[in-house]
């Protein structure tokens, strides 16, 4: 299993390197068919760790928010 920031990576890549949530939790769902749990919220806590936009940045910085804060819309960096 990769890694979730690769898996987002690969997600967004897949919808035209930027998303709204909805687009990319539907990619990740055909990506890992067999996903389950809390994984949405993985999800998120992934892209906020890896976008400098945010104030949980803690690693590389992959994403970047498209518009403001809270419209769930990202994009690769």
């Amino acid at each position: 299993m990769k890694a979730w920031k690769l898996e987002l990576v690969d997600a967004l890549r897949a919808i035209g390197g930027a998303g709204s949530l909805g687009q990319i939790y539907a990619q990740i769902k055909a990506q890992r068919p067999s996903v389950d749990g809390a994984w949405e919220a993985t999800v998120r806590q992934t892209l906020e760790r890896h976008s400098s936009d945010s104030d949980n940045f803690k690693g590389e910085d992959l994403f970047a928010l498209v518009g403001r804060k809270g419209d769930g819309r990202w994009k690769l960096r």
